[in-house]
């Protein structure tokens, strides 16, 4: 008997399968086994079983096959279509999925329970559900999860570490995130996969294990952290469910978000979505006084002042970071950039941080141009923020955040909500798809306030005040897609048109011809090269090719299709930044 295994190691792309020789024992698809791969014993996944091997004068004998753990027999497939549109080789797949195998390893029965053959009958396959509370109500996860239980396992895949910590303590169960240690996370997949009604909540580092679930819930669809965007394997988790759906005529996907995404704008129609009602109040710049606090309006400092009166919390979203935005000279308007990337720095009082990199350095004395010492020309950040918010109002209650903190702090029942700029709150984005994120970003925080029946006051200039409260009704975020769908149509951008993003590393050339030499796609086009700005100077300077192949490809065609340009750089089939 004869097997082909992916082994759980890095390779190049185009190493797909080994052989190996069973003299002993039994083996199946799905089962994952130690075998010795390059003078040492790694751990490999079987992929097929055969009685003959086109390398049988090549191939180990194993007369002992020692089994780890038994995965169900569609994950070598999903594997290998994983790998396939995410252009690296079926091992580096399976490698950045189940990290390294523990030296010592649970004591438990390697082989999974049967997955549930057939659904529910009364079950759809597929549920979408938009909602301004994701996890409260009969439609919301955690109700969800805890009644899908009966029908199997049931996996929530959420995109932020602090989605698994708040859903684990709401539901009682295991959670599986990038902190998990090697040896834990094999006796949550273990337990996970030995309870034919369990519940594991992961990011999308675990979204692999769909392939043991019988019912995938997946928190928050439209968030972009999804996707490995910096990392190889560039995979998307919302990806490796679809492609499970396909291989599992079984599984059962939920969906369950805020705002329906741009990709999800079909025939000029949107899913269903719900219209956000909080409390609202807009302040436009351009109409309203300044206060004793820099960035807050007049009006605003009024409504804090109220606020404290009530007895209220304040929460405020403040995008900037440290104590001011740059580090500037108010003499002459000189900015310190960062050595490594070129971006312009943070100051934190103490010292100077990038807000890309996090390189550190000291802050100047004095500007390197004109000799001056005044270094407060730029936007306050969060610290100094504090500071003048803790002088005006010291007894208060009040927490300046910035966006990483607010995705994660928890919001106060019926508080006072503050954004300081609504164009900031999308984070750090491409102008392309700056409107996108920003609208997704509005909307949930809308929903916040809504769900904790707080007063949301948003500050910003009046073209976006004058926008963003259609952005909380169905119709008005359809009409918002619609436009966003028209500007990337007109610029051939995704998702109006299919786009493959070609990262060259280290060769300033421009390889346009060459790379539609290779292709030998008339119909094709190829735009760039553009240079990536604010690199590190410690990694090597890429330039980004935008490949456009037609519309009526499939992502599997247009994959295989540009595997002749591996060589060349590395190719993201679904990008979510363009020129990065």
């Amino acid at each position: 008997m004869f097997i082909s295994v992916i082994p759980c190691v890095k390779m190049p792309y185009g190493n797909s399968f080994f052989d190996y020789k069973i003299t002993e024992g039994t083996a199946h698809v799905g089962d994952l086994i130690m075998v010795p791969f390059r003078k040492k014993m790694v751990p490999a996944l079987i992929s097929k079983v055969a009685t003959t091997s086109a390398y049988e004068d090549k191939t180990i004998s194993l007369s002992e096959v020692k089994k780890i753990i038994k995965f169900p027999d569609i994950l070598p497939e999903i594997c290998l279509k994983s790998a396939q549109q995410s252009l690296v080789s079926p091992a580096t797949m399976l490698n950045a999925w189940l990290r390294n195998v523990p030296k010592r390893l649970p004591d438990l029965d390697p082989h999974v329970l049967r997955r549930n053959s057939h659904r529910p009958k009364d079950k759809p396959r597929s549920q979408e559900f938009y909602l301004t509370n994701r996890y409260l109500g009969e439609q919301g996860l955690i109700q969800t999860a805890q009644n899908e239980q009966a029908n199997g396992r049931v996996l929530i895949i959420t995109p932020w570490q602090s989605r698994v910590d708040f859903l684990r303590h709401k539901l009682g169960c295991p959670g599986l995130t990038s902190k998990t240690a090697d040896g834990a996370a094999w006796k949550i997949w273990n337990d996970f996969m030995a309870n034919p009604h369990g519940v594991l909540i992961t990011t999308r580092l675990g979204a692999w294990l769909c392939s043991c679930a019988d019912i995938v819930i997946m928190d928050e669809p439209e968030n972009d952290d999804y996707k490995q965007d910096e990392l190889t394997p560039r995979y998307d988790a919302r990806r490796i469910v679809e492609i499970t759906e396909q291989e599992n005529p079984a599984l059962r996907v939920i969906k369950i978000g805020t705002t329906p995404s741009l990709k999800t704008l079909k025939n000029g129609q949107l899913p269903a979505s719900q219209t956000l009602e909080p409390e609202i109040k807009i302040e436009a710049f351009a109409s309203a006084g300044r206060s004793s606090i820099s960035s807050l309006t007049a009006a605003t400092h009024e409504e804090i002042q109220a606020a404290v009166l009530r007895g209220q919390k304040i929460r405020i979203l403040h995008a900037v970071g440290g104590s001011r935005g740059r580090v500037r000279c108010a003499d002459c308007d000189w900015i310190l950039t960062c050595d490594r990337c070129g971006t312009g720095m943070n100051n934190y009082s103490q010292y100077a941080q990038c807000k890309k990199c996090s390189a550190k350095t000291q802050l100047p004395t004095s500007c390197p141009i004109c000799q001056g010492s005044n270094f407060s020309k730029a936007m306050i950040g969060c610290d100094e923020m504090q500071k003048q918010v803790q002088r005006d109002f010291p007894e208060a209650d009040i927490k300046i955040l910035d966006l990483s903190n607010w995705s994660t702090a928890p919001t106060p029942t019926k508080s006072l909500l503050i954004i300081t700029e609504l164009a900031f709150i999308g984070g750090w984005t491409e102008d392309i798809r700056k409107k996108e994120r920003l609208v997704i970003a509005f909307r949930r925080i809308a929903a916040q306030a809504t769900n904790t029946q707080s007063r949301l006051i948003i500050q910003g200039n009046d073209i976006l005040l004058n926008q963003c409260l259609n952005w909380l009704t169905p119709a008005g975020l359809l009409n918002a897609w619609k436009q966003e769908w028209q500007d990337r149509d007109s610029f051939e951008f995704p998702p109006a048109h299919q786009l493959v993003k070609l990262i060259v590393i280290n060769n300033q050339t421009d390889l346009t011809d060459i790379i539609k030499q290779k292709l030998n796609q008339p119909d094709w086009k190829i735009n760039g090269p553009w240079p990536v700005e604010n690199m590190t100077k410690t990694r090597d300077s890429r330039l980004i090719y935008h490949i456009l192949p037609p519309d009526n490809l499939s992502q599997e065609q247009v994959a295989e299709q540009v595997t002749c340009l591996i060589k060349l750089g590395i190719i993201d089939l679904d990008p979510i930044a363009f020129f990065w």
